[in-house]
């Protein structure tokens, strides 16, 4: 029988926090580095928040009242508390890119209906696992914003400190919905089959999103352009192929997000808050 533990490190602690952050004034329109590919990439990944969250709260919180150790249900709580007010930020986000003339709601349509599906298809049990998979998928991500500097040095300020706050928690609770799995009995194998299709669905969705905003934005013409905004994030040193590693460790038996023990990050990124 899996044994009913949290695997939190000791020092770590899931925290809800309030933010606020310079959001309703408006932002840039290519507030990373004047790049349309690179803000268009980041404004995709924020287009999927809001829905995709709901859905991680919804997906874990079914199994609160299933025998989960008391730590692991407290943390539950507080990462339910957390993405929530991901989404919240990130809906400000988002208004403001819409603000600029970007229709976002078809984008929001179509992921309602995806998961509207995915919920009616799929068992409870698939469901959380979906959510572990992504949740893996989004704390790779975030510890790259978190350790590469030239993916976050040409954000404008108003933005920059979403990503990294939204970073830094992705890593604070990176194992709060693998506990939950492992404790009502999750198994290897579905585990296993639903990250491969999450590693060729995620970024293929990113993807398509980018793609269509630039062309709304009038920018895929620019050839030139597209080929810096492609290096940037699908080159040799981009930021998607560089969290490859991190995913194919996902398919050992044995692993556990905090197998890379990377809560120093969550240390820097609030220190930094406090000057």
């Amino acid at each position: 029988m899996t044994q009913l533990v949290s695997s939190l490190p000791e020092g770590v602690q899931v925290t809800y926090r309030r933010m606020r952050f310079d959001l309703e004034e408006g932002v840039p329109r290519y507030w990373h580095g004047g790049d349309p590919g690179r803000t268009h990439f980041f404004t995709a990944l924020s287009l999927l928040f809001p829905e995709g969250e709901k859905f991680f709260i919804d997906s874990v919180r079914h199994f609160e009242d299933a025998e989960l150790d008391p730590r692991t249900r407290e943390e539950v709580r507080e990462f339910a508390k957390q993405e929530a007010h991901h989404t919240y930020q990130h809906q400000l986000y988002n208004a403001a890119v819409a603000a600029q003339g970007m229709n976002l709601d078809r984008y929001q349509s179509f992921l309602r209906s995806v998961l509207r599906l995915v919920r009616k298809v799929f068992s409870h049990k698939t469901q959380l696992a979906i959510t572990v998979a992504l949740e893996h998928f989004t704390a790779v991500l975030a510890n790259q914003l978190l350790t590469n500097p030239k993916l976050t040095e040409d954000m404008d300020p108003a933005v920059r400190p979403l990503w990294l706050w939204h970073a830094a928690e992705e890593i604070e609770h990176k194992a709060v919905c693998f506990d939950v799995y492992q404790q009502v009995g999750g198994t290897y194998w579905m585990r296993a089959l639903v990250m491969a299709r999450i590693m060729i669905g995620f970024p293929f969705v990113i993807t398509i999103f980018q793609l269509s905003l630039l062309a709304s934005d009038l920018k895929l013409a620019s050839l030139k352009a597209m080929w810096r905004s492609a290096g940037f994030i699908w080159g040799r040193e981009g930021f998607v192929r560089a969290v490859f590693p991190e995913l194919r460790a996902y398919f050992r038996r044995d692993f556990h997000p905090w197998q890379v023990d990377n809560q120093g990050l969550i240390v820097l990124w609030a220190k930094e808050q406090q000057r």
